[in-house]
């Protein structure tokens, strides 16, 4: 039973697959944003009733194709990872907040919100895996 117990190897494989996956979704997120126009995206933020709608579109724009090609790439992967985590609770507080978490549809209120949230906590913890630059510009060169 030896998938019961993981090496270290495998996980840190693990974690790779969930970083890249992740990253390239949150990515793809900004991306489709800015593809559609930061006009049309500024104009959604301020019928949200956010002050400085242009700003802060640019700032979730910038933040998912920025923080997402980061966690593709492994590159400061915890730093990523919390400023990851404050874009989608900044996210939720804007367009969930005061909802309810159930109602009678299915599912929960926000639940790609949480899961992407929960997931950039992760990478706080978790590190980047096996494959990145993080842990290929951490390697020191062997002593003689």
């Amino acid at each position: 039973m030896k998938f019961l117990h993981p090496s270290p190897q495998s996980s840190a494989r693990g974690i790779t697959i969930l970083r890249v996956v992740f990253g390239a979704l949150v990515m793809v997120h900004g991306i489709q944003k800015l593809m559609a126009g930061h006009a049309a995206f500024a104009a959604s933020v301020a019928a949200m009733g956010v002050q400085k709608p242009e700003l802060v579109a640019w700032l979730v724009i910038a933040g998912e194709v920025g923080l997402g090609l980061l966690l593709v790439l492994g590159a400061l992967t915890r730093v990523a990872g919390f400023l990851s985590a404050l874009m989608f609770a900044g996210i939720w507080f804007v367009t969930e907040a005061g909802k309810p978490l159930l109602t009678d549809r299915a599912g929960v209120t926000a639940e790609l919100l949480i899961i992407y949230f929960a997931v950039s906590v992760a990478f706080v913890f978790l590190g980047s895996g096996a494959l990145s630059l993080d842990r290929k510009l951490s390697r020191q060169p062997s002593r003689r």
